[in-house]
């Protein structure tokens, strides 16, 4: 079987098609300015642009199944709103009607995001795909809910599933520094692994004939709901370092939450790791005496210092 995944060079989209090659899949990713050189044989490379219909022609041939990842994130979504509508709706549109024009069906499996929901701070329970409203606050949701009401409108066998954040052990440390700062340490957030998401999307394609129509919510589960300072705290530990001072966080309430799950973990079955799992994972990526040294010396000595001129 072979699966055509659009975003595959992102920090997920390297996860998700890993795990569909693990499974004997085909995969054939359509890259953009030569990001896939650097992915492995086992992959099939379409060099494109998702806003191109030839290119995504081109990458749709012969495929059995359609995971559209690509988009832009945020911040860029928000200095470039033009093109951020450009190729997160556009894009988005350009894959579903050329997927619609083919004579077989063709299962679609979109990523969106949790973003859709907007800050929540007053909500008392959790947030659910098909009873908690949607109330976009920035650039980059609104285009995810865009182009989740056109793939709606448009006909074509799909799932929508809503991704919770997922951290990137890989992350640049001035890309964390960035976020790190915008979210309050009592905002609630719900972890989950990177792993476990992509066992969801390729679970979401291997039993389409059960999920397909549905939007569902991907995210760790009831044991993975916590504030953000929880997992920061566990995040920073790995390292030896405390919390950054309070003073250096927003107040202003982040679109994160927690939320119901059960429908997708009952259809998808992929909540497996946790916060721990990540932070081991985060451990692996430095030389173990460093990770010591870190622990057992420089995060209790100067740990306080290095945090506060983060």
């Amino acid at each position: 079987m072979r699966v055509l995944i659009t975003g595959g060079t992102g920090h997920l989209g390297i996860g998700v098609c890993r795990a569909f090659v693990k499974d004997g899949f085909n995969v054939r990713l359509l890259c953009h300015k030569k990001q896939g050189k650097s992915l492995g044989s086992d992959l099939e490379i379409v060099w494109g642009d998702i806003t191109q219909p030839d290119s995504v022609k081109k990458a749709l041939n012969g495929v059995d199944a359609v995971v559209h990842m690509a988009g832009l994130v945020q911040p860029l979504t928000e200095a470039k709103p033009e093109l951020a509508t450009r190729v997160n709706v556009e894009g988005t549109r350009t894959v579903v009607n050329l997927v619609k024009e083919r004579a077989e069906r063709v299962p679609f499996v979109f990523t969106s995001s949790a973003a859709v929901y907007g800050p929540c701070p007053d909500a008392t329970g959790l947030l659910h795909p098909d009873r908690t409203p949607c109330n976009p606050t920035s650039v980059y949701a609104e285009t995810k809910l865009r182009s989740e009401n056109l793939i709606k409108e448009s006909g074509i066998g799909y799932v929508i599933l809503r991704l919770t954040s997922v951290p990137d052990p890989r992350r640049r440390i001035s890309d964390f520094k960035t976020q790190m700062f915008t979210i309050p340490l009592k905002n609630r957030v719900e972890f989950c692994h990177a792993d476990d998401l992509a066992l969801a999307i390729l679970n979401a394609v291997k039993n389409f004939d059960r999920v397909e129509g549905s939007t569902l919510m991907i995210g760790g589960g009831p044991s993975q709901q916590m504030l953000f300072e929880d997992m920061l705290r566990a995040t920073l530990n790995t390292f030896g370092l405390p919390l950054p001072p309070r003073h250096k966080f927003s107040e202003e309430p982040f679109p994160l939450h927690w939320y119901d799950t059960t429908k997708s973990q009952e259809l998808l079955k992929y909540q497996h790791k946790t916060l721990d799992d990540y932070c081991r994972d985060l451990a692996s990526q430095f030389p173990a005496p460093l990770i010591t040294l870190m622990r057992h010396f420089i995060g209790p000595v100067f740990g306080r210092i290095i945090v506060r001129v983060v």
